[in-house]
């Protein structure tokens, strides 16, 4: 029998998310937990999102020691950059035009910014589930390591 189960949104002025989405399905499986070393994660430890970024904001930089990130952007397009000592800053182009995925390392700067004057929709899976407590998260300004320009789109 199908069921619907309810999304809690979690809103702010810089847009809005869902980050419960892999929680509710892990309540549903039958699969019972397995060992779990730094080579072997259990898939109960995986999260899927949902956020909603609106138009002007740029949600940079952060970074996870233990987790990994998987972008994908479902509608609109944005400029996703990651950042690392060893390859610099890389911009990726994505969206409903350029579909694909972003896959950002542990130890990896990223963030964000919605391209046109559309909000655009991130749909992301982390190798860590969140915890609110004690995120596995790091903080640095928007402006660090590329400056502010940096964000805003190039006209060629």
């Amino acid at each position: 029998m199908a069921k619907f189960q309810p999304l809690h949104k979690f809103v702010d002025s810089r847009g809005w998310s869902i980050n419960d989405i892999y929680n509710i399905v892990k309540q549903d499986m039958r699969v019972p937990d397995a060992p779990t070393n730094d080579d072997c994660k259990s898939p109960y430890d995986y999260q899927i999102n949902y956020s909603v970024l609106y138009p002007g904001v740029i949600k940079a930089w952060h970074r996870h020691k233990f987790q990994d990130d998987y972008f994908c952007i479902l509608n609109g397009m944005a400029q996703v950059g990651v950042y690392s000592e060893e390859n610099g800053a890389e911009k990726f182009f994505i969206g409903e035009h350029n579909p694909g995925i972003v896959h950002i390392k542990a130890g990896e700067w990223h963030g964000l910014t919605c391209v046109g004057n559309q909000p655009c929709g991130l749909l992301y899976f982390v190798t860590k589930e969140y915890a609110p407590h004690n995120p596995d998260e790091e903080r640095a300004s928007y402006p660090s390591f590329v400056g502010p320009q940096w964000w805003k789109p190039e006209n060629k």
